[in-house]
């Protein structure tokens, strides 16, 4: 495990269970002879060495037990603990891993190829920092990397990010036409990201009956770790497994979610897809924090490389090219930005493909259609609606939900009211007053009731006074996403540019030691903000994008989920204790 991960660097903390309920399969079978009838007493000892032994009284046979073993992909299956950023088990993503593994590729014959991914928010991070822009900090990344780390292949996250946008907003503008048509029932809404895993795996552990509601396509990481890995593959000859796909990410959930089985063709319930053997698209995931604690620990002069970051006069186009792999689309869009929030933007996509959908349907002229922003009780929650100017017809509508307890707020709202998985929940159609004020409202119908007095009380003690005021005032309306066709949900407050993993605001400066931690943050996250929005950002063809994604799908015989689909399951606590399992308590301190 990073020694830099810690529960102050999770947003929005949710305090989970102190115990580990993976169930512990007995492997190791007692050392028993046939002459005895099976009735040997057996004694568990530990050698000089640490291991542990079984020994048998009477003869003295010793047999050496079998070590159990958590892996990360275990977490995924378990229900014990819930965070916004599992803290538990995960060494096996972390920067002395990758540096075992390059240290490790030095002495082996069968050498691997090292390539790299990053998102834009650790660009960001990063430059924020290293106080450079983010045109530089890409110089310096493909340096770093190239030059100093061996690696043959350096790339952004933007073709990846790129295919999941098209990919969820056909999906959607699909059920609309669906639903539009009467192939769907209305108020079957809203559909909700999955491209965050740590949100996901709160779904998959708490809320179940939601699972039907998240759009189940991967998220730019893993999309980019396929294509990588094969495309550099082909390039130099060789099998996808000797490829070393190294991911920088701004949360640590992002380590998670590489752990997660990949879906094959009608493995759809089928787990033995999920096995060791598999070769992963993201082989390791490591975020901006550990990235600069691993140069400190390698002694990289930083300064230096700038230096020769600055004397190098390759433009930043040539220098994508050359490091992308061969046959790629258009190497630029690895680096470029998606127009919409800090966590990518898929909200605003999606209206804004709509929008386009329908003007190239020919059944609205451009500038009849307007973006309206409904604001919710905090800057964690909102909601864009395209509206029709003239009707004023919501033609579309979608939410930002960041952060767990808006996204809690937001779950409850979408509880069927019997409470069977996969309901309908609320939708358009209202169904929402359903929920709250039926039998299945529990804490959201108290809450409302307690707003209504709390109003109600207001109201009358206030009366003299707001006689005087202007009647005319109309009330504020407040977002409710939860009413929307699509909602992007980030776990972080703030999103993807507040992960868990980038780096944090500095502490030395004059001006910081007057303002409160939250306030130095959240002015440092803004500044964060500002060099990501300096991402460039260029609207791509989506036909010769599709026709792209289609001829790497024939080439290589990838089918298209494989690519394109991820896929959730349900974590059922465990109920009995059977076949030796056991809760093993963890001394972790939260």
């Amino acid at each position: 495990m990073s020694a830099i991960l810690s529960a102050d660097d999770l947003n929005d903390f949710i305090s989970p269970g102190v115990a580990c309920i993976k169930p512990v399969e007995v492997h190791n079978k007692p050392n028993r002879s046939k002459n005895n009838n099976n009735n040997n007493d057996l004694e568990i000892e530990i050698d000089n060495e640490g291991h542990v032994l079984e020994v048998t009284k009477e003869s003295g046979a010793t047999s050496r037990l079998q070590e159990a073993q958590i892996s990360l992909a275990d977490c995924l299956a378990c229900s014990g603990c819930i965070t916004s950023a599992e803290e538990v088990l995960v060494a096996q993503h972390s920067h002395k891993e990758l540096l075992n593994a390059m240290n490790a590729n030095k002495e082996s014959e069968d050498k691997k190829v090292f390539v790299m991914s990053i998102s834009h928010q650790s660009r960001a991070s990063l430059a924020g920092a290293l106080k450079l822009d983010v045109e530089k900090i890409d110089r310096l990344l493909i340096h770093l990397f190239t030059q100093v780390y061996g690696f043959a292949k350096v790339v952004g996250t933007g073709l990846g990010r790129k295919i999941s946008i098209e990919q969820i907003t056909s999906d959607l503008i699909k059920e609309n036409e669906e639903r539009q048509n009467g192939k769907l029932q209305d108020g079957q809404g809203p559909k909700l990201t999955s491209v965050c895993p740590g949100w996901v795996l709160y779904a998959e552990k708490t809320h179940p009956y939601i699972l039907p509601r998240i759009n189940n396509v991967k998220s730019p990481q893993q999309i980019t770790g396929l294509i990588l890995k094969k495309l550099t593959a082909a390039e130099y000859q060789i099998s996808d497994s000797q490829v070393y796909h190294l991911s920088i990410m701004p949360c640590f959930d992002k380590k998670l979610e590489a752990a997660r089985p990949e879906q094959s063709p009608g493995d759809e319930d089928d787990d033995s897809t999920s096995g060791s053997d598999q070769v992963k698209d993201v082989d390791c995931v490591i975020t901006p924090k550990e990235l600069i604690q691993m140069i400190q620990e390698e002694n990289v002069d930083l300064d230096t490389l700038i230096k020769q970051v600055d004397q190098d006069t390759t433009s930043i186009e040539t220098l994508y090219a050359n490091y992308a792999p061969q046959n790629s689309y258009d190497a630029n869009v690895y680096w470029l930005n998606e127009e919409g929030s800090s966590s990518g933007g898929y909200a605003l996509q999606y209206l804004a493909h709509l929008h386009d959908k329908l003007y190239e349907q020919g059944k609205y002229q451009k500038d009849e259609l307007k973006l309206e922003v409904v604001k919710g009780r905090n800057s964690d929650v909102y909601v864009m609606k395209l509206v029709h100017m003239g009707t004023k017809t919501v033609i579309g509508s979608a939410g930002v939900v960041n952060g767990f307890r808006n996204i809690q707020n937001l779950v409850r709202k979408l509880k069927p009211e019997d409470g069977k998985r996969g309901g309908s929940g609320a939708g358009r159609g209202g169904s929402t007053r359903r929920v709250i004020g039926g039998r299945g409202g529990g804490l959201a119908a108290r809450r409302k009731a307690r707003e209504l007095a709390k109003r109600k009380t207001e109201s009358n003690t206030d009366t003299d006074s707001s006689q005087q005021q202007d009647q005319s005032t109309a009330p504020v309306e407040l977002a409710d996403p939860s009413k929307c066709d699509f909602v992007e949900i980030m776990a972080c407050p703030g999103g993807c540019i507040n992960g868990g993993g980038q780096i944090s605001a500095p502490t030395t400066t004059s001006t910081s030691s007057s303002m409160s931690a939250s306030h130095l943050q959240k002015q440092w996250t803004q500044e964060i903000e500002t060099l990501y929005n300096s991402i460039p950002s260029i609207k791509t063809n989506q036909t010769n994008l599709q026709n792209w994604v289609d001829q790497f799908l024939t080439h290589f015989q990838v089918d298209s989920n494989r690519l394109l689909r991820t896929r959730f399951n349900e974590v059922k606590k465990l109920e009995n204790d059977e076949n030796g399992a056991a809760a093993i308590a963890l001394t972790s301190k939260w």
